[in-house]
């Protein structure tokens, strides 16, 4: 990766972000991070920001599809585990965008964590993932249906700023 990513942002309630831009993708990528007594699972990471300290505890590597490895190597030789299904988060399969798409959802505190079925960058906002990118767009925009069920506050993007408050009325919002 062609990049330097910047501090971690803490998001409260265990979440944090870190994210830079890729000039050889041509993209903002973002990570995000939870910390529990249970160790620290990383959502789709990118390089760790220098400036960071490394995270303590047990480390997990998530991915949210078929082409998020990024750094997945050099995390490895620091420690950390490959995980599908970290503690405390369930998975929601999103067919049609991506390979491999899936959500992870964490009920206590409200929080969605997706991959690149929706997108948050300035200057569109909230967005569902471009047609050219997904397997089935029309599949997708349906898989999507299925985050109207969950009491979502918080969304945390590979591509955007997090959303931090009344996730779940931006998604209807988008999706009507």
């Amino acid at each position: 990766m062609s990049f330097s990513p910047g501090s971690a942002a803490f998001h409260g309630e265990g979440f944090f972000t870190w994210h830079a831009y890729d000039s050889a993708c041509k993209a903002e990528l973002w990570s995000t991070g939870f910390t529990d007594p249970h160790g620290t699972t990383l959502f789709d990471p990118i390089d760790w920001p220098k400036e960071s300290p490394w995270p303590q505890g047990p480390i997990h590597m998530v991915r949210t599809n078929g082409n998020h490895e990024r750094a997945w190597e050099t995390l490895g030789k620091l420690g950390a585990k490959i995980s599908r299904v970290p503690k405390g988060f369930f998975s929601i399969p999103l067919p049609g965008g991506g390979e491999g798409e899936t959500a992870f959802f964490h009920n206590s505190t409200g929080s969605l964590v997706l991959g690149d079925a929706l997108i948050h960058l300035a200057p569109h906002g909230l967005m569902i993932l471009p047609d050219k990118y997904c397997t089935d767009p029309a599949l997708l925009r349906k898989s999507l249906g299925q985050l109207l069920k969950l009491p979502i506050r918080r969304i945390f993007f590979a591509h955007g700023d997090p959303i931090l408050q009344n996730g779940l009325e931006r998604i209807k919002k988008l999706l009507a």
